[in-house]
């Protein structure tokens, strides 16, 4: 905060106020602008809001937040999605603004600009208006969190374990003809009682609908001799993800086009991860990042397996797609160090009945090199179903 010459934040994002507080609260607001904390500089704990007789345990749980746990009489929190009349959306924020400014004042960094991650215009407009200056939220905040600590690599290792059991069960309890949304039902009860506290969605693919991919899940048969892409979209623990994408075959040994097509994935993979070390930057990771038929395999290989191929990368953590990314020189250029994180996702699919394949790892950056966080063997096609 000091470095962007912010005095205070306000905050919505979900897993980012409890990364600041440690509060779990409202977890059905999760995707929403449904509240949000107020980090000042130098003051220690954030604010954040409890409603009156429904917030109690909040108060139980935090004894640290004494004296920041504030009801809406002195922290008012409109709902940025809630229709409100002209006239009730003027009152409801201004008062929030005035409420925060005292905080502010109280502070003494009512003078300097106050960020915001992501709000409605009316409470931009609102702080505006009594006088504050509001700058963007994000950049500071996604800066602080690129290096880990360890115990935020301990949680993310804990999300990674997770959807290994998800995985484990995938592999002892599929059969074939089961429908994508039955692989669904395998995973999803297997992860929530080995403590997963929610998932952000499903990418479940076979045979035709791996190529090209689909994110989503259908309940089609999934038959013998076809790819199984999954990818559990960040099982978050405490509120720490990785990305973590494997693909199967289904009920056969693979085609000789499916040898190319996966271990061409894999080798993706392999030279990803050989380039990750300290000192390399974000811009290095965007020229020299492997493409099939460009820096390894020939174009005509590819050409005649009318095969398409994409990769995408970004940092994970608490948030998803966050940094340090590196899709493009268009992307800031950051060096990399240690405890940094990357996620690498390698993807290539054939016209016909081949299919395609997605695999994705989580690289933690080592004092010499990468660790992997996401483990599951991938080197070599797994068959499900036999």
């Amino acid at each position: 905060m000091a470095k962007y010459g912010i005095g205070s934040a306000i905050i919505y994002n979900h897993d980012r106020r409890r990364y600041i507080s440690s509060v779990w609260q409202h977890p059905y607001g999760k995707h929403l602008p449904y509240n949000f904390a107020l980090l000042i500089r130098d003051a220690g704990f954030p604010y954040v809001h409890v409603k009156k007789g429904v917030d109690v345990r909040v108060k139980e749980d935090c004894p640290w937040l004494e004296g920041r746990l504030l009801d809406e009489d002195d922290f008012l929190q409109p709902k940025p999605y809630r229709y409100q009349t002209p006239e009730g959306t003027k009152k409801h924020w201004g008062t929030a603004a005035r409420q925060v400014k005292a905080l502010l004042k109280k502070h003494g960094v009512a003078d300097m600009p106050v960020s915001i991650d992501y709000c409605g215009p009316n409470f931009s407009k609102a702080l505006e208006e009594e006088g504050l200056t509001v700058v963007d939220g994000n950049a500071w905040m996604d800066e602080c969190l690129m290096v880990k600590f360890d115990e935020e690599l301990l949680l993310m290792k804990m999300a990674a374990a997770i959807h290994e059991r998800g995985y484990g069960a995938l592999i002892k309890d599929f059969r074939i003809g089961m429908r994508e949304n039955d692989v669904q039902n395998i995973v999803a009860g297997v992860i929530y009682g080995a403590g997963a506290e929610y998932q952000e969605g499903w990418v479940l693919n076979a045979g035709d609908r791996t190529n090209p991919r689909s994110f989503n899940w259908s309940d089609r048969p999934i038959r013998p001799r076809e790819f199984l892409s999954a990818e559990f979209c960040h099982i978050n623990y405490c509120g720490y993800k990785v990305c973590y994408d494997r693909t199967f075959l289904v009920g056969a040994k693979p085609s000789e086009l499916q040898k190319e097509i996966y271990n061409t994935v894999v080798e993706m993979q392999d030279r990803f991860k050989a380039l990750l070390k300290p000192g390399i930057t974000t811009h290095d990771l965007a020229r020299w990042r492997p493409r099939p038929g460009e820096n390894f395999k020939t174009p005509e290989q590819i050409k005649k397996w009318r095969a398409t191929w994409s990769n995408h990368m970004g940092s994970t953590g608490i948030a998803w797609d966050s940094s340090p990314c590196y899709f493009s020189l268009d992307d800031p250029e950051i060096k990399l160090e240690k405890n940094m994180v990357l996620a690498y996702h390698s993807l290539l699919h054939a016209e016909g009945e081949a299919g395609g394949v997605a695999i994705e790892n989580t690289y933690r950056i080592t004092e010499t090199g990468c660790e992997n966080l996401t483990p599951w063997p991938y080197e070599e096609i797994q068959i499900l179903g036999l």
